[in-house]
């Protein structure tokens, strides 16, 4: 690196910080904001009028303009993502944020956070871009202090909780800006994973790997037991938190459990109204090479299942499979906002297992 990727100033190959804006040159992360794309040109998509107004709206014939929300991207390497609002949501209430550290006494580490905007709340959007680039910033500081990433899980989901709450308007009950969260960090030897929400964190194990001398030891946080049992090489890494989930772990059939009024309405999320969250956190620690997987809904409703998911995923691996998935998801109705981040195991800089 000779220059700082912040300010632009020259940097030397030994220096740790930049002298001129005080940035860490072992971090890489995507802008807090998101990766928002700029738009091109400013005449209306559909009159072409030029009068576009501060709000996004077309002053001649009021379309809406299409936000830069509408498609973010972004490629750090070790790290890829996409968030697309899809084709019937007339915005993108998903936000996306991840980062890498790379140097210095840390090993090649990733951290990564997705938030999946809750729908009937109010600014949703801005919920979840808040929660995911506080909660990044987190998690970076923790790998950059060599903090343990359990306890850093935890200190990013109520740093998301804190700053997303302040969003809340006390005079307007019942509409507190809400999300939901997954994180992971993704170090060469384990996955640390949190949760709240049904957005979801998979482990997709790479082709040829998936045989029972390459099962994975899983080791829960919680007092989950369904997640501490040894399962198949692809998998989930995460529990919902549904009314379904809720009543399936209490016994009732599958069947039954997603029959029942508001099945998958939320038994927990970010946000004022929310309660005392406690985030569901598991550590993972892979035996061969594959791929970890964060996504919100707008995928996994159309792929469940882990070993489902790996088939249809791309074998290129890299911001081929991210584009890969996402059209799957647009191709297959697109009836929500979707989000894929993509960590190749074991991170490792300018490589894919």
């Amino acid at each position: 690196m000779t220059s700082c990727p912040g300010c632009g100033a020259a940097v030397g190959k030994e220096d740790r910080f930049c002298e001129s804006c005080g940035q860490s040159l072992l971090v890489r992360r995507t802008p807090v904001g998101g990766p928002v794309r700029e738009q091109a040109g400013g005449s209306c998509v559909a009159c072409g009028g030029p009068n576009i107004d501060g709000d996004g709206f077309c002053a001649d014939c009021g379309r809406a303009q299409p936000s830069g929300r509408d498609r973010m991207e972004c490629d750090l390497e070790m790290v890829v993502g996409i968030s697309d609002k899809g084709r019937r949501r007339a915005r993108n209430e998903d936000s996306m944020a991840y980062g890498t550290v790379l140097g210095a006494d840390a090993p090649p580490t990733v951290v990564a956070v997705v938030c999946d905007g809750v729908a009937t709340s109010d600014r949703a959007d801005s919920a979840s871009q808040l929660a995911v680039d506080e909660a990044v910033s987190v998690l970076l500081d923790a790998v950059l202090e060599n903090g343990d990433p359990a306890d850093a899980t935890r200190t990013a989901v109520a740093r998301a909780i804190e700053v997303v709450s302040e969003l809340a308007d006390p005079s307007v009950p019942g509409t507190a800006p809400s999300c939901t969260f997954v994180s992971a960090v993704v170090t060469p030897d384990k996955v640390t994973v949190g949760s709240v929400g049904d957005s979801r964190v998979y482990w997709i194990a790479a082709p040829g790997s998936e045989s029972d001398d390459s099962l994975r030891k899983l080791r829960s946080e919680s007092d989950d037991d369904s997640l501490r049992s040894a399962a198949a090489p692809s998998q989930v890494l995460t529990a919902d938190d549904t009314v379904a989930a809720e009543l399936i772990a209490e016994g009732m059939s599958e069947e039954q459990a997603n029959s029942v009024p508001q099945a998958h309405a939320l038994s927990k999320w970010i946000g004022a109204d929310a309660g005392d969250i406690e985030p569901r956190v598991v550590t993972f620690e892979p035996n061969g090479p594959g791929h970890v997987l964060l996504c919100s809904d707008g995928l996994w409703n159309y792929v469940p299942d882990a070993t489902a998911l790996a088939g249809v995923m791309p074998a290129d691996g890299g911001m081929p499979s991210a584009v890969g998935l996402t059209k799957l998801a647009l191709e297959l109705g697109g009836h929500d906002n979707i989000t894929t981040v993509l960590v190749p195991f074991p991170p490792k800089e300018g490589s894919q297992p």
